[in-house]
Parts: structure tokens; sequence; C-alpha cells
């Protein structure tokens, strides 16, 4: 596998790094792009055609900000032609950054290479979906999609200006993966599923002998989808005393379990112990609406469950994500897991007492699922417990 030299491990990312301290301005009027295409190999003189009609439709709609990955072919182009006119640049990759050169530059061929060093040191920005390995799972294409989508509808609605897919296709290239929910032609349809505009350039002639490395598929009946997580416990549980914690369970951990109850299949997978609970949501907006939900409920907490003193009360984190599902080895039963898991579960100690916060990623969610019954406000970027990275955190609240 060949790596740039100063590219850092993915303990060194968060998501959402930006590659400055200071943030990025908006003077510069102009609409946003999200991109995508298919990947080539370098070398063609087709790509010179290709790169002026690029040029020629981001000028046509006066692209000042651009959002998506740097796969070798359109990825790359696309980016070199947004800096060239002089328009911010923002990568988003999907995994941990020596993998994605590995699975989707060098593919192309060696030339790739310092292309995407040089767009990627340009960019004001660099954001991970997850920082963690790349596993052979077309989910981490799609989820990374999501999140590009999300971020540039966020940065539109910042800007009040249009956010614009630019796609790169052919009728001879393969337009979905193996599994149909990755590809140039499923990430436009979803766009386009939300009434969004997609402008369309061709390829042109331009080569594709890709060499992919081949990875073994995870057994054992596990598998990988894109979830809503929750995490919640109960601040001032420990300074409860041994006479009231059944009245605890019956009424605290009740009313929770009646909310979950209320969303029925919506809830795939719950799980507490002690205070905690653990959820797992099919719908980012229905995940949004559980969170609040579960605060309202206990919102009025009876005075005897209130520890002398102490501060009482829920703290929720909401994340999204893709998750491995199984089997319970101990037990049996069915069990969502995995580092974005793992990231849900930092997320509630930094969460003030009453308050509900998510993650960037589970923002853009909401704004793909079109959800208009909760906002989110960004309370600036927060060091997560346990060597968790820094991450920028919304609170959410009704709309």
């Amino acid at each position: 596998m060949t790596t740039p030299k100063d590219v850092p491990g993915p303990e060194s990312f968060a998501m959402g790094e930006f590659a400055s301290e200071e943030p990025i301005a908006d003077s510069r009027k102009g609409n946003v792009a999200v991109f995508c295409g298919h990947m080539f190999n370098a070398g063609s003189e087709a790509e010179g055609a290709l790169a002026q009609r690029i040029r020629d439709q981001l000028e046509s709609h006066d692209i000042a900000v651009g959002y998506g990955p740097l796969a070798c072919g359109a990825d790359i182009v696309i980016a070199e032609a947004l800096l060239e006119r002089g328009a911010e640049l923002n990568v988003v990759l999907p995994f941990a950054e020596a993998d994605f050169i590995a699975e989707s530059v060098i593919c192309g061929g060696e030339d790739w290479l310092p292309r995407y060093q040089a767009c990627r040191e340009a960019a004001a920005s660099v954001y991970f979906a997850t920082p963690s390995d790349y596993v052979g799972d077309d989910n981490q294409f799609a989820y990374n999609t999501l999140y590009a989508m999300g971020l540039a509808v966020l940065r539109s609605q910042n800007r009040e200006c249009d956010a614009i897919q630019f796609a790169v296709v052919s009728d001879t290239f393969s337009s979905f993966s193996a599994t149909g929910i990755a590809g140039t032609k499923a990430d436009m349809r979803l766009w386009q599923d939300l009434g969004r505009e997609t402008v369309s350039i061709a390829a042109g002639p331009v080569p594709r002998d890709l060499k992919f490395s081949h990875r073994e598929k995870i057994s054992g009946g596990t598998r990988r989808e894109i979830r809503s997580i929750i995490f919640a416990d109960y601040k001032g549980f420990s300074r409860i005393g041994e006479r009231t914690l059944p009245d605890f369970m019956n009424i605290i951990m009740g009313r929770i379990a009646k909310v979950l109850h209320d969303f029925g299949d919506h809830v795939e997978f719950r799980n507490t112990w002690g205070d905690a609970v653990y959820a797992v949501i099919d719908e980012p907006r229905i995940a949004a609406e559980i969170a609040l939900k579960l605060q309202e409920e206990l919102a009025n907490v009876p005075p005897g469950l209130i520890p002398e003193g102490a501060v009482a009360g829920m703290r929720t984190g909401v994340h999204y994500g893709p998750i491995w599902v199984g089997t319970d080895r101990i037990t049996g039963n069915r069990l969502w897991y995995g580092g974005e898991v793992n990231r849900t579960a930092r997320i509630e100690p930094v969460t003030p007492v009453g308050g509900v916060y998510c993650t960037e990623s589970f923002a853009a969610a909401l704004l793909m699922d079109d959800c208009n019954e909760c906002r989110f406000t960004s309370v600036g970027r927060v060091i997560l417990p346990k060597n968790y990275g820094e991450v920028e955190l919304f609170r959410l609240d009704r709309g």
C-alpha cells in the first residue's frame, strides 16, 4: 500500500476536523455544491475536455463552496476545478485516510496520489464520516455520501443559497455498487428523491482499468447497517439510596420504557444497565423525537428521586452511523455494536442534565430526512472522554 508520508492516522482526526484554526468565512457570494462521480485512470486525453465541462458548469451555477470525497477520477478533477476558480473545498472522507487512499485513490494509478495530496492540503476543511478502518462495507460509502450532502445543505442554509449536486457520469460505467446502496447513480437518486437539483456532466471516454483490493467478507451472520444511536443516563443515580431504588426503577425507568414502547418497531434494539439506556433507532427523525420525548417525560422528577444537594436528571447523546449487527455470544440475543456505538456513549457525559446533544453527522442525517419538527444549535467543538477526540456537537430542541 502506498500512502503519503505526512498523512496522519485516524486517531489524529475527529469528525469535522478543520484544516485551519480560523472559522470558515462566508464573505463570498455563490452557491454550494456536493459532488460525486465515477473513478477512472489518470493520463487520459479525454480528461482535459471533462475538466473544461466541469469548469463551465461550476461557473454557470456560480459555485463558491464544494463538499465531497477525493477518489481518483471525477472527485479529484472536480476538486481541482473548485480550487482553480477560488472556491472553498471541503473534503469528506468515509473512513481512515490510509485505507481511503488504498481503496479509492491509487486504484486508478499512482499518478493520482500527488493530486490527492495537493487537493487535501488546499482544502478549507477535512471531515471524516468515521475515523474507523475500511471493512469492505458499502454502507461506509453510503454513509459518507449522506454526511457530505447534509453538510452541504446545512452550509447552504447558513449562506441562504442553493445546494446543487454535481455528478460526473457515463453510461458505459457501472452505476451502482454490488449492493446497490453506493455509487454515483445511487448518490444521484438519493439527492433527487429530496427534490433537489443534480447537474449531470458527461464523463466522456476516460479509461477505467481500476485495480481494487479484495477484502474478505465478514462471516458468522454479522452485517453492517446505518442507524441512529441513543445513549442516556441519569445523573445523580449513584447517590440514590437503597430504599429509593425500587421507586427509581418503577418511575424513571418505567417512563423511559413507555416512550420506547410507544415507538414500536422503530426501536430495533434496546438495553439498560443501572441507570443507563442504549437504543438503536431506524430513522433519524424518529430518534430525534424519542430523545426529546424522553426528556419531556422526565422533566418533572419526584423530589424523592433527587438526592440532597445533587443535580438529577437525564443526559442524552444521539449519533448516526454504520453499526455491526450480529449475535451476542453470551446471551444469544441480537447485538448492535461497533466504534460508532462507543462514540455515542462518550457524548452523553458531556451533555448537560435535561439536554440532548447530537453529532454533526446526526444533524446532517436529520436534514436529509427532511425533518422539520426539531432544530439543532451548535454548541461548538467538544472534547469527548476516553480519548475519543474532539467533535462538533449540537443541542437538539423542538422546532
